[in-house]
């Protein structure tokens, strides 16, 4: 059993003298690893966020009778398109169709018309020059479009050059109102 003992202990000290490589660490490991980085954006929409109001003063029954009048308006509003869907989409357009204008008896004034005179003020959408409304048309006029690669972001229209040009007639004393209706559509037809 000495002898055994003996053994056991002559290789216990024998296995200190060995390295032992394989337990080691390493001084400078080399890893890499990848991550990532994200964002979602969603697309936005097109919208109408405002339109003009046109107050066109006030006018005597003899200025109208004897020779057609254009009135300016004194109002200074803006109509406003914002387009937040991104590039290469459709496009838009806007159109405007004006009703009968009229007073409170129901008297008409026949054929007058208004003209959106104005400026874009921010954008960069095709405003169609001088847009003619006239009373009670059936089909609606062209004001603005957009092409998809334009018009994005905020359009505005300053439109406080506007005129209404009522044609020489028999009128009657009154306030006369008409309504003008805005249309925004997810379409594009060139001007």
């Amino acid at each position: 059993m000495k002898k055994m003992v003996l053994a056991l202990g002559i290789l216990g000290i024998s296995s200190l003298g060995v390295p032992v490589t394989g337990l080691a660490a390493e001084a400078n490991p080399s890893t890499s690893m990848t991550s990532e980085a994200s964002l979602t954006i969603n697309p936005g929409i097109l919208s109408l966020d405002s339109v003009s109001n046109f107050d066109f003063g006030t006018g005597n029954i003899a200025d109208f009778a004897q020779q057609e009048k254009v009135i300016t308006t004194v109002s200074n509003e803006t109509s406003s398109v914002s387009d937040f869907r991104g590039p290469n989409t459709v496009g838009w357009q806007l159109t405007a169709k004006l009703s009968k204008i009229s007073n409170a008896d129901q008297k008409e004034l026949a054929n007058a018309k208004i003209t959106l005179k104005g400026t874009e003020t921010a954008g960069d959408a095709a405003l169609s020059a001088n847009a003619e409304l006239v009373a009670g048309a059936t089909d609606p006029t062209s004001v603005a479009t957009a092409d998809g690669a334009t018009g994005l972001a905020i359009n505005t229209f300053d439109f406080s050059t506007t005129t209404l040009t009522v044609p020489q007639q028999n009128v009657y004393g009154g306030d006369y109102t008409g309504t003008i209706t805005w249309t925004l559509s997810n379409s594009y037809q060139a001007q």
